[in-house]
């Protein structure tokens, strides 16, 4: 956690660097002060930013450096909570070092980042925060993956110099300056990046007296590589270690409650993948591609015309379509259906295959095959989670099988870690909450993603099934097929039923009574 114990640097190592004449700031030793209403210099045109591609836009971030407590306008989400330990931890940290890292407030004065931080400032008697005061209203999703960076930035571990200011003051760091010597996120830096790149340099370091950036190390990289300069905050080399330590420890965990108004069940229809569709260049006609790993290994090998198949949570239906186009005994139900090319549900349709599905019950039982393809991902809350393996459960005939698929945590995880991902999204996974879950903003929605390892999905499905066997675990989809059904009481039964079957929609809804074809 952190960086290790800081060791005074031989500046005969360093002795290419470059040396720009630094701005020095006056302030007050031991506290950080700056003048009022600073600004921050504008990145120069044409610079890149990490990876290359678009330009850093020329936009005026001002710093203040004593904003008014009382002035703060709390934001309408707080995405971290804090426990009781933690905070003392916070205001101890906050009596130690004073306010090393500006808050970020929005145009409008809103707290972008820095929740935790102005309580306890508040909380040990200060009534004014350095605070960079964005350039204009950022939309609600660029507010909370400024404050998600602004939480994770002081945990990655680049190695940064550069020229340092005095002891005890504010100073801007000449972005000519800045060296990395060992770059260790490049992903991180992109999501860095594109905040930038879209809002301005908001962001500042610690950089102790031998010229490492102790703090932040990866957003100084970014001012390299966008050339822009950096606000910096000096600290002696012997003091250091224990600021790193301090800012580093775990100061609460990811908490979305806060916004679960803005991210309603059926937004997850916005993520169905198009199965089975052609390419569409011609080296590549007549392959299909995104194909699914359920389908593709664990049901299609064995699957016969003589088995009867649902697929729940089908997406868009297509190996539903395309099986029975071939003779196969597959139903679907999808209870956000959307319309050919829109984005529009597609009420009848529903309607009809829960219809299909009534018919098909009372015609003949239970299912031999249950298909759960992608689904568990996508439900957003444990409730639902619940809901949605019971009435599987309930589905599954005694001698049935049900075949699961979901997004696979670990492989995720080393993904990320790969730095191969460098999309703006890179970072996500440091972000969950206590339940695994990441928040996401899609095609102009917000959206929930649920991961599980192999381990957690074992214990999971072991709740609804006697028999579970782990498949594949070492792809992006962690597989199980799952046998032997286990009873559960009536009023699960009835609930998961009432839930899965009268699904929320924007406008209406639809209904079917399933109680009858499970006995209790």
């Amino acid at each position: 956690m952190g960086l290790p114990p800081v060791v005074i640097h031989a500046r005969a190592h360093h002795a290419g660097r470059s040396r720009v004449a630094r701005r020095p700031v006056q302030g007050v030793r031991g506290r950080p002060r700056l003048r009022h209403g600073l600004r921050v210099a504008r990145p120069q045109r044409g610079a890149p930013r990490p990876g290359g591609g678009s330009r850093v836009k020329s936009l005026d971030v001002r710093f203040d450096p004593a904003y008014p407590l009382a002035k703060l306008r709390p934001a309408d989400y707080n995405p971290r909570r804090l426990s009781e330990d933690a905070f003392v931890r916070l205001q101890a940290s906050l009596r130690r070092h004073g306010v090393v890292k500006p808050v970020i407030l929005n145009a409008d004065g809103t707290l972008v980042a820095g929740h935790q931080r102005t309580k306890g400032l508040k909380a040990v008697g200060l009534e004014t925060t350095p605070a960079m005061i964005l350039p204009q209203k950022v939309r609600l999703q660029d507010e909370i993956k400024f404050n998600l960076l602004h939480n994770r930035v002081e945990t990655e571990s680049s190695v940064v110099y550069a020229e340092p200011g005095p002891i005890g003051q504010w100073c801007w760091i000449p972005w000519q300056t800045i060296e990395v010597e060992e770059s260790k996120n490049l992903p991180f830096q992109q999501a860095i990046g594109f905040m930038t790149a879209a809002h301005g340099p908001w962001g500042s370091v610690v950089i102790d007296d031998q010229g490492r950036i102790v703090l932040n190390a990866e957003y100084a990289a970014v001012a390299k590589s966008q050339r822009f300069d950096v606000l910096a905050w000096t600290v002696a080399s012997f003091d250091a270690g224990q600021l790193v330590e301090d800012l580093t420890g775990e100061y609460g965990v990811y908490d979305w409650s806060g916004l679960e108004g803005q991210a309603p069940v059926w937004n997850q229809h916005i993520v169905q993948p198009n199965r089975l569709r052609e390419h569409s260049s011609k080296a590549k006609a007549d392959q299909v591609r995104y194909k699914s790993e359920v389908w593709e290994r664990l049901v299609l090998p064995w699957l016969t015309t003589s088995h009867r198949v649902v697929d729940f949570g089908a997406g868009h239906g297509d190996y539903a379509r395309h099986l029975r186009a071939k003779g196969y005994r597959v139903q679907d139900y999808e209870p956000y259906r959307t319309l050919k090319g829109k984005y529009s549900l597609d009420i009848r349709t529903i309607v009809g295959q829960l219809r299909g599905i009534e018919r098909e019950l009372r015609a003949n039982g239970l299912y031999e095959v249950v298909v759960l393809d992608s689904v568990i991902n996508a439900t957003t809350s444990l409730d639902y989670q619940h809901w949605v393996l019971t009435t599987v459960n309930a589905l599954c005939a005694p001698d049935g099988q049900v075949c699961v698929g979901t997004r696979n945590l670990e492989r995720e995880m080393a993904y990320e870690k790969s730095e191969h991902s460098v999309s703006r999204d890179s970072t996500r996974l440091s972000f969950l909450d206590a339940h695994n879950v990441d928040m996401r903003f899609v095609k102009g929605k917000w959206q929930r993603i649920r991961y599980h390892t192999p381990e957690s999905l074992r214990g999971l499905l072991s709740h609804y099934f006697e028999d579970v066997q782990i498949s594949d675990s070492s792809r992006a989809t962690v597989k199980a097929i799952c046998r032997k059904p286990r009873p559960l009481p009536s009023e699960d039964y009835q609930k998961a039923f009432s839930e899965e079957f009268n699904m929320p929609y924007p406008t209406t809804s639809a209904t079917i009574d399933m109680k009858e074809y499970r006995q209790f």
